[in-house]
């Protein structure tokens, strides 16, 4: 587990040039309304993976209060340069007191976790988010399988865990409590998950 977080870690803070431009497409800016759409003006949120902090500055200009974390430094200064709050830290062990915040959006960064460890990062997302907090998570998908993906163009290739829809969802359900779920077709080899979940 230690090598696929380090390889992780490397590959983002790597890759740093290639993301500091990063676009919202349509379809993520649709999740991100979804989301908003659901949650309170003056909720506090936690970007579970912020990356280059792209989707939490959309948050952040709603007026959404928005803290960001990314196992990769670069990562983390991307967010910065932007103004954004954000922090180096491990989805296994986050760093908030219980019930912080209002919401927990993930997109497309939990699939970096094996699957024989996923319930883990997810207690630790139910221990931060307050009773009645919204979780998003969505990640690509559609399709079973884990390892190292041959064909990535980042170096260290990177380790990741693609559920169908169904088997996602009999684990999420252990954890919390189902509002919505929908599998997105996209114009590429895997699909688009998004679950709308709610701390009990």
């Amino acid at each position: 587990m230690d090598t696929i977080k380090t390889n992780i870690q490397k590959s983002y803070n790597n890759a740093k040039a290639y993301r500091k431009d990063s676009l919202i497409s349509e379809w993520k800016e649709k999740e991100v309304k979804k989301v908003l759409n659901q949650i309170d003006k003056n909720a506090y949120m936690l970007d579970l993976g912020a990356g280059s902090g792209v989707m939490a500055k959309y948050f952040d200009e709603a007026g959404i209060a928005i803290t960001c974390v990314d196992l990769s430094k670069s990562m983390v200064e991307l967010c910065c340069q932007q103004g954004l709050d954000a922090h180096v830290m491990d989805f296994y062990d986050l760093a908030f007191d219980e019930h912080t915040f209002d919401c927990v959006w993930s997109m497309n960064t939990l699939l970096h976790v094996p699957k024989s460890d996923i319930a883990t990062v997810l207690k630790q997302v139910k221990r931060v988010l307050k009773k009645d907090g919204i979780f998003y998570l969505g990640v690509y998908g559609g399709k079973s399988s884990e390892g190292i993906y041959q064909d990535d163009f980042y170096e260290p290739k990177r380790f990741f865990a693609f559920y169908t829809l169904d088997e996602l969802l009999e684990r999420l359900k252990v954890q919390f409590e189902v509002i919505a779920c929908e599998e997105i077709v996209l114009e590429q080899k895997l699909n688009y998950l998004s679950f709308m979940l709610k701390q009990r």
